[in-house]
């Protein structure tokens, strides 16, 4: 039995539309982004499903939507014990979330503290 054009289009779902969630994801050694290399960078897309080269995309993308898109409100396991040695690493963050255009930058003290405070967002 083969369904008509008509039939096949009334019975297909419709698309959806939805704002973009595009971003790339990177972490250098240094204090200012404008200068440091990026040591490691990831895509992130979280609609309409988490995905990306993100090792872990669907949790990155709870914790974004938790934190209503803002990068700054991002929080992560903050009693872990850090040792005290200065050697800054800087997170980025551009793209758009949910239609918002996001370019963001952080610096932590060292790698410890980054893994502590930055979430699974930066966790790449």
């Amino acid at each position: 039995m083969t369904v008509s054009g008509a039939a096949a289009k009334a019975a297909a779902p419709e698309p959806r539309l939805y704002a973009p969630t595009a971003l790339v994801l990177t972490v250098a050694q240094g204090e200012d982004a404008a200068t440091a290399v990026p040591t490691r960078a990831v895509t992130l897309t979280c609609t309409p499903t988490p995905g990306g080269t993100h090792p872990a995309p669907q949790r990155a993308c709870a914790e974004l939507r938790q934190a209503d898109g803002r990068f700054d409100r991002l929080g992560g396991d903050e009693g872990r014990p850090c040792i005290k040695i200065y050697d800054p690493v800087v997170v980025t963050a551009e793209g758009t979330w949910e239609g918002r255009r996001v370019n963001f930058e952080k610096t932590y003290a060292n790698s410890c503290i980054l893994q502590s405070q930055g979430s699974a967002v930066f966790s790449f």
